[in-house]
């Protein structure tokens, strides 16, 4: 079986030999080259095949987010930082995973895990499985929640409580800036506390709709649209 190689850009050579440490706990992956000078990285990326790449962001002469954007390759990337500012401008690019230092061991593992899941999947439907999605952030966490799981967001006061199934996350957010962020993707307010997907409606009556066994209120000065959508999409 194919080694999955790999590198590591970092400043601080103690963070280096964490990550050597950790990454040697696994045989399927192989380190070809550790890096102080982000420089000497890019250089490197542009001459040799790498599967994946942790580097610290803030690096002298290329940070971690310029060389991400740099890299012409189908590189991929985790990011490890010290700062949680640059955790949705690096999840825009795609990357595997952003480590917060100290990384743990076992936090370690769930990043090596997200970076098997997303090789075994082809490149012509990486797209099509891995979005629509966004983050939500949990303590140091950031937790990637796909658009397809969503069965509904109920608004808690300064909370939207997003539901996946039998899973829930809690985002720091407005319904009002959520609905805003979803509309393009058939979510329709129903209610001033619920945003609904609107292909996963079963079923109207009596003021309420049914997703999968969740019933969600509908608010009278909501019902005309949903009822265009419904009366839009009956046979």
């Amino acid at each position: 079986m194919k080694k999955q190689t790999t590198i590591i850009i970092d400043d601080e050579p103690l963070a280096i030999d964490v990550l050597v440490n950790y990454i040697n706990r696994f045989p399927e992956f192989e380190i070809l080259k550790t890096f102080t000078s982000s420089i000497a990285a890019f250089k490197y990326l542009n001459d040799n095949p790498v599967d994946l790449v942790f580097t610290d962001i803030a690096m002298p002469q290329i940070s971690g987010i310029e060389l991400v954007k740099l890299a012409k390759t189908k590189t991929q990337f985790v990011m490890v930082t010290s700062y949680t500012d640059y955790a949705i401008e690096s999840f825009e690019l795609n990357v595997i995973d952003y480590l917060l230092k100290p990384v743990s061991f076992e936090r370690f593992i769930t990043t090596i895990e997200r970076f098997k899941q997303n090789i075994l999947i082809p490149d012509s439907k990486k797209d099509l499985t891995l979005n629509p999605s966004f983050y939500i952030k949990e303590g140091d966490e950031f937790i990637k929640v796909l658009v397809d799981d969503i069965d509904y967001i109920e608004g808690m006061r300064d909370y939207a409580k997003i539901v996946c199934g039998k899973n829930y996350y809690l985002a720091l957010k407005t319904l009002k800036s959520i609905e805003e962020k979803l509309n393009s993707f058939n979510f329709i307010r129903v209610h001033k506390s619920y945003i609904i997907p609107l292909k996963k409606v079963s079923q109207y009556n009596n003021g309420c709709v049914l997703i999968n066994s969740f019933e969600i209120p509908v608010g009278s000065s909501y019902r005309n649209n949903l009822k265009k959508y419904l009366e839009d999409n009956k046979l």
